[in-house]
């Protein structure tokens, strides 16, 4: 990695586990890392070079620490939350931020989103926009089921399952209460087998479409969001997607001016056709670049790290981006059960696996898992990459068979992961 970069001072505005791995990539850039949010003790002040206690969403202690430290650039990391923050000290500060505040509004905000989608011709799942005061008034109407989210919140926060009017109006209010604004969105329940997601990176007004993945899921119960059991690369519907959508997707990027940066997007297929529901702009919480990095050749993180601190990337290496990997990759995704976690198993051997690109644990011994249908219940990601797809799913069962983790009475907590066999490529 080069180290053109190297002294560089790095704010991140996330202490979670996941961005660590950004900071790891910092660091081997030679860049200095900072850390600020509101709690005493994070994964990332661990391993920073600097630690604060400043709540990311008061942006003026935020930027007097970045004068006071001379801080080169911020980046935020995996959260949408945190996103607005950013780009009010960024813009305070007049420091590189690749969105504004309108493109970041469209893309954390469901309902600006579709609006958006719509203006360009972008299909989306089909929705009523319904808020506190107004959400009875389709109960006689709509077709059922239905799923019930918040427009503005995400990582399957608030998001419920609805299949008879009896339910409606209780998981409507159970939604509602998961949204700042006290607005949801009420969409057309979509098979959830059939969904997937695509990844682009932009620079200077030149988008890249870098990788597309189909999703696999467990389902606990059907009142809530499955669980993700991993997502295989390259999508059996790439193609598709390049004749169908993708140029929606650059007009949407244009007519939005997202020139730069980092953007998901995920939807479903459904007799041949595509319906989009989700976006962010900014890292996808999967580590999917590692995949990108393995078969394209060039690190997103890294080119997203050069643009915060100096506002530049380099197109010679964002321009390898190819979705036609040589190749097969899972990103292998493993839940857990509610408790607390008494002992691991397997993870070293896991990583010296000729298959294994990355493993990422989210949770240590002693941690306590109280989350049902969201990201809160993943414990790790595995990225597995094969020139076929035999040897991909040998790899898979290799890790299934090592992986262990257990509550502080022996129990195994690990919900069921992928069996190879279902893959599809």
């Amino acid at each position: 990695m080069k180290k053109d970069l190297a002294g560089k001072r790095l704010l991140m505005m996330s202490g979670s586990r996941a961005a660590c791995e950004i900071v790891n990539i910092a660091h081997e850039m030679g860049m200095l890392v900072y850390e600020t949010d509101w709690y005493e003790t994070s994964p990332v002040k661990e391993v920073a070079d600097k630690a604060f206690m400043i709540s990311t969403a008061d942006t003026d202690a935020v930027v007097e620490l970045c004068r006071k430290e001379q801080v080169d650039g911020i980046f935020s990391g995996y959260t949408d939350s945190v996103l607005p923050y950013q780009q009010v000290v960024c813009e305070k500060l007049d420091k590189p931020f690749w969105g504004n505040k309108d493109n970041v509004a469209i893309c954390i905000d469901k309902k600006l989103f579709k609006q958006a989608c719509e203006d360009s011709g972008v299909p989306v799942v089909p929705y009523y926009k319904l808020n506190a005061n107004n959400y009875l008034s389709i109960v006689e109407t709509i077709e059922f089921p239905v799923a019930i989210k918040p427009v503005d919140n995400s990582g399957s926060r608030g998001v419920f399952k609805c299949y008879k009017k009896e339910d409606y109006e209780e998981l409507c209010e159970k939604s509602l209460s998961f949204s700042y604004s006290k607005e949801i969105l009420v969409e057309k329940l979509m098979n959830v087998n059939n969904e997937f997601s695509v990844y682009y990176i932009m620079n200077e007004g030149n988008v890249f479409l870098s990788a597309m993945g189909d999703r696999y899921i467990y389902e606990i119960s059907p009142d809530i969001a499955p669980v993700g059991q991993g997502m295989s690369f390259p999508s059996v519907k790439l193609d598709m997607w390049i004749k169908k959508v993708d140029s929606k997707m650059k007009t949407f990027f244009k007519k939005n001016k997202m020139d730069n940066g980092f953007v998901f997007v995920q939807g479903f297929y459904e007799n041949d056709n595509f319906y989009i529901h989700e976006i962010g702009y900014r890292l996808n919480g999967g580590f999917s670049f590692r995949i990108i990095e393995h078969f394209s050749g060039y690190n997103q993180v890294e080119q997203l790290l050069r643009f915060a601190v100096s506002g530049k990337m380099e197109f010679s290496e964002i321009s390898k981006s190819n979705p036609h990997f040589k190749g097969y990759s899972f990103l292998l995704t493993t839940a857990l059960t509610n408790g607390e976690i008494g002992s691991i198993q397997g993870i070293d051997e896991i990583r010296s696996l000729p298959g294994v690109i990355r493993c990422y644990p989210l949770h240590d011994e002693g941690d306590r898992i109280s989350a049902q249908g969201t990201t809160g219940q993943v414990f790790s990601y595995t990225i597995c990459c094969a020139p076929t797809v035999e040897e991909l799913k040998d790899t898979i069962d290799q890790v299934k068979a090592l992986i262990k983790v257990e509550d502080i009475n022996g129990n195994n907590m690990l919900i069921p992961m992928i069996e190879s066999n279902r893959l599809k490529f």
